[in-house]
């Protein structure tokens, strides 16, 4: 599909990357989508060409930064709901407030 480039993605406005890569993932077929939503397609060799498809989409979208996290793994699945918990990551970090000492 060369006509269809994965979305980039986004930490701050992961929301949109997973509804446009959702439909990339699709666009490519089924099966491919359903690597990144089934727990059942890891390590399944019937789905192994439909993981890496999703696979190579996924890191197609990822910056040096965020690749090198998911780098060493080799399922789709895992690297979905990494790249999802992101997310919930930075929000936490943003929202902790700075410890004050009470002693100063």
């Amino acid at each position: 599909m060369d006509f269809l480039a994965p979305p980039i993605y986004d930490v701050s406005n992961i929301d949109m990357w997973k509804f446009k890569m959702i439909a990339y993932l699709k666009a490519l077929g089924l099966h491919v989508y359903l690597a990144i939503t089934k727990k059942s397609y890891l390590g399944n060799d019937k789905y192994l060409e439909a993981n890496i498809q999703a696979l190579h989409a996924l890191r197609q979208t990822l910056s040096k930064e965020h690749l090198s996290i998911v780098s060493h793994c080799d399922s789709a699945f895992v690297v979905w709901n990494t790249l999802s918990s992101l997310k919930e990551q930075a929000v936490n970090i943003m929202e902790r407030k700075p410890i004050v000492n009470e002693s100063e």
